[in-house]
């Protein structure tokens, strides 16, 4: 028998999400005295110096084989998010932490997912859809499912300064110096898998994103963000096709994964900065409705994505908020958003309270309590 003295973590991007706010509480409480805290990454990761990282993903070199085997000879408890860490031994812990609630069907990735022993979920309500979702092949029970609430979604709680620390002035290179009145960030989901191996919506928007179709819809956006002096953050999703518009906008820009990577900045700590949001079927609803902001989703193609994809739940039920179809509903929004509106507030309230048992930033310890106590660490 070899001993299990090593706890896995895997996350996408790396070292983020829910497995990097475990990392940290366990690293306080002093876990890492009794176990060795290892990160499962890509094999072209820049491993920063004071983290322990072995490459699990990507074309492997033998040794690099051999070594992600023997990591998981010894491994005690898997924490993983994204890209599966499937346990190799029965004595072996693995808790999926996931993001975001059920909302779209993905069964191919649910089965792709492996046996799990706990997985994580936001409520008891939420807790019956996605054991509908996952019975059979991820987990065994119902309470295998727990509703402790997220832990990535504790940093949307947290208070930090996007403009003080320079993220801001660096994403607006043109206009460094600029205080917006309004940040809205545009979180959309993906419809066409970057490496064309998943099409999500028979809809091609020609800018990745949706009611955007020329770029004369993109000139007349900025010249009405630029008279309310409000600045549009999109940050595209990592599988969609990179095929956004090159044009340069005073008030319409680009949020990169490489500048969020460079100055510390994870995408809660984005959602906290902005003063609305636009998304559509993306898990980003169930994060950001916590905030209780003004929340707009774009369904000018729902009849074909629930053609082509479809929902675990009943979306325009569950999903509460403000609802484009057109690009006027867009200009409506921003200037509700302006005029400190927030139509939905009441029907987006109550989504959030049935979406969330929790309401708090304490989802950290509640699953490092459970862990501890679960796995006796």
């Amino acid at each position: 028998m070899f001993p299990k003295n090593i706890i896995l973590f895997e996350s996408f991007p790396e070292l983020d999400g829910s497995p990097w706010m475990i990392y940290q509480e366990m690293n306080r409480r002093g876990v890492n005295k009794k176990y060795r805290m290892v990160w499962a990454v890509d094999k072209d990761f820049k491993v920063p110096a004071d983290i322990a990282c072995i490459p699990f993903f990507g074309e492997l070199s033998l040794l690099q084989r051999l070594h992600r085997f023997w990591c998981m000879l010894h491994v005690k408890l898997i924490v993983d998010s994204n890209r599966p860490v499937c346990k190799k031994y029965p004595n072996t812990f693995r808790l999926f932490t996931r993001h975001g609630g059920p909302l779209k069907k993905c069964s191919d990735y649910m089965h792709s997912l492996g046996k799990m022993d706990c997985m994580l979920t936001l409520s008891p309500a939420l807790q019956d859809v996605d054991y509908i979702d996952c019975k059979g092949y991820c987990v065994k029970r119902k309470e295998d499912i727990v509703p402790l609430g997220f832990p990535a979604n504790d940093r949307l709680f947290e208070k930090k300064d996007l403009f003080a620390n320079g993220f801001i002035p660096a994403l607006c290179a043109s206009r460094p110096k600029e205080r917006f009145s309004k940040i809205i960030g545009w979180l959309p989901t993906f419809r066409q898998h970057r490496e064309g191996n998943r099409i999500d919506s028979d809809v091609v928007f020609p800018f990745g994103i949706p009611l955007i179709r020329t770029e004369d819809d993109l000139r007349q956006l900025n010249l009405f963000l630029s008279q309310k002096n409000i600045l549009l953050a999109i940050q595209m999703h990592h599988a969609q096709a990179a095929n956004f518009s090159k044009l340069t906008f005073s008030n319409i820009v680009l949020i990169s994964q490489e500048l969020k990577y460079k100055m510390g900045v994870s995408t809660a700590n984005l959602m906290q900065s902005f003063d609305a949001l636009i998304t559509d079927y993306s898990a980003a609803y169930h994060e950001y409705v916590l905030l209780d902001r003004p929340i707009a989703l774009t369904v000018d193609d729902f009849e074909e994505y629930s053609s082509t994809t479809g929902f675990l739940i009943d979306y325009f039920e569950w999903i509460k908020g403000v609802y484009l179809k057109k690009m006027p509903d867009l200009f409506k929004f921003i200037e509700d958003v302006f005029c400190n509106v927030d139509s939905a507030k009441e029907s987006r309230c109550q989504a959030m309270h049935r979406i969330h048992k929790y309401v708090d930033n304490q989802s950290t310890k509640r699953v490092v309590d459970f862990l501890v106590e679960k796995v006796k660490l």
